[in-house]
């Protein structure tokens, strides 16, 4: 199981920390398969956070004027090691880290024109361990100034209604649902090529389970368009406008098995949420 919400250290773009297990505490991955340029979802945004590892970029939904949906592994190591260094950008192109060594400070500041600050606050229950029957691994970003002060139009997303992924299996395997996210793709030889754009894809359910909804994130899929891969962790899975969880892991190096996502419709995941909405 490879960790999606650690996808890209910032060690140059070319340079991107793949997660070995679930047993490992480290940084977020995550992107777009076979997507399309997106500047349809402008709530959704880039999150560059520092940790101990090191800093890295995640994608994150905004769900109120001041609040971030993330991944867990995109807000700390563990609940009790929040990262620091927050910003966040909804720009559709990729803005320039503006934490990136050997720039001037006239260079620092015109990049972080683009971002707002923030703090992280990973869920409780984080423990920089996956585990689908108790997996945690969401968190939020609460801005330090509305979105609105530099995104005059954004309008938060909306939260999928608690235990609507509950519902029949067979019935929700035939809805398409839209993935959103910043991150790569895999070229030749399992090469990673950062996406330097907001995209979006459709995929298909897989499986419904208590905690994780997962679908297929290859885009040979021939009924819908792809998946999530690395530099995604902590984008939104949109069902029927609403957002439905948080890029967590994948399952494949290549970005061509299958993806998870933290859902967002549980009574555990709403009690959560609720304390920043």
């Amino acid at each position: 199981m490879r960790r999606y919400g650690f996808a890209t250290a910032w060690i140059g773009l070319s340079a991107l920390l793949l997660v070995l297990g679930s047993v490992a505490a480290s940084p977020p991955a995550s992107a777009i398969t076979g997507g399309t340029r997106d500047a349809v979802h402008t709530n959704v945004g880039v999150v560059r956070f520092t940790t101990s590892a090191g800093r890295y970029r995640c994608s994150g939904t905004l769900i109120s004027p001041t609040v971030v949906l993330t991944a867990g592994h995109c807000t700390g190591v563990d609940a009790a090691h929040p990262a620091t260094n927050v910003y966040v950008s909804f720009d559709t192109d990729l803005p320039a880290d503006p934490l990136a060594a050997n720039i001037t400070p006239e260079e620092r500041t015109a990049r972080a024109a683009h971002y707002i600050t923030g703090t992280a606050h990973p869920d409780p229950g984080w423990t920089g361990k996956l585990s689908i029957s108790q997996q945690h691994d969401q968190g939020v970003v609460v801005l330090d100034a509305p979105a609105t002060t530099k995104w005059p139009d954004i309008t938060p997303a909306q939260l999928l209604p608690v235990g609507t992924l509950d519902a029949s299996q067979g019935a929700l395997k035939n809805e398409t649902f839209t993935l959103v996210g910043y991150g790569v793709e895999i070229g030749a030889k399992k090469e990673q090529i950062v996406i330097t754009e907001r995209r979006s894809t459709t995929s298909y359910l897989k499986n419904v389970q208590d905690e994780v909804v997962t679908f297929q994130t290859s885009n040979q899929d021939s009924k819908a368009g792809g998946g999530s891969c690395f530099g995604d962790s902590g984008g939104a899975v949109f069902f029927h406008g609403y957002v439905a969880g948080d890029d967590s892991f994948g399952n494949s190096l290549s970005c061509n098995a299958t993806g998870g996502y933290q859902r967002v419709d549980t009574p555990y995941s709403r009690a959560f949420l609720n304390q920043f909405l």
